[in-house]
């Protein structure tokens, strides 16, 4: 707990440049858990399962890697979590959120349109990702990890996002209430 409250302090006041890439992948990988505590997925499944949280991590195992390190001992949403590493999107199974590197458009759009309709939260770190249809996308602003998230997309497909996530978030595409 100690380690992620850390690195969270980090993602908060600390810039990332000069960092290593793997500080980098850590800051992500600890991102990803708070912001999954302001996000109810569609049918609220992700609190009263005793699975495990699952994270598909397509084509970056690196990534998934350290993922894996940071929460060998902590949970998302109560639950242990389990990274799987894909290395085609064909190998998808159920999963709560799905990493995407980056790739050709093309190819980020046919991933995109395969799980649009179903509760598994993207994410990228892809310049573009966002409007493209990305639930969530990290970007860097002045040396610090930031994240913007398709408000239209996830609520079209049954996500929840608290307000006090959107606040700090740039929103894409924004749902007028």
């Amino acid at each position: 707990m100690v380690k992620i409250q850390a690195i969270w302090y980090l993602i908060l006041f600390f810039s990332v440049t000069g960092y290593t890439q793997t500080t980098e992948f850590e800051l992500k990988a600890v991102a990803l858990e708070k912001i999954a505590l302001f996000i109810d997925w569609p049918g609220n499944n992700t609190t009263t399962s005793t699975s495990p949280f699952v994270i598909a991590v397509l084509d970056d195992p690196e990534f998934g890697d350290v993922i894996r390190d940071v929460y060998r001992n902590h949970r998302i949403k109560e639950r242990v979590v389990k990274v799987v590493n894909l290395s085609d999107i064909s190998q998808l199974t159920e999963c709560q959120m799905l990493y995407l590197p980056q790739m050709k458009k093309s190819i980020l759009e046919k991933i995109l349109d395969r799980v649009k309709k179903l509760p598994v939260l993207t994410v990228g770190d892809t310049d573009g990702y966002a409007s493209a249809g990305c639930f969530i996308n990290f970007f860097n602003l002045d040396g610090k990890l930031r994240f913007e998230i398709n408000q239209k997309a996830m609520k079209s497909t049954g996500f929840n996002i608290d307000y006090r996530l959107l606040r700090v978030a740039r929103i894409v595409d924004p749902v007028n209430i």
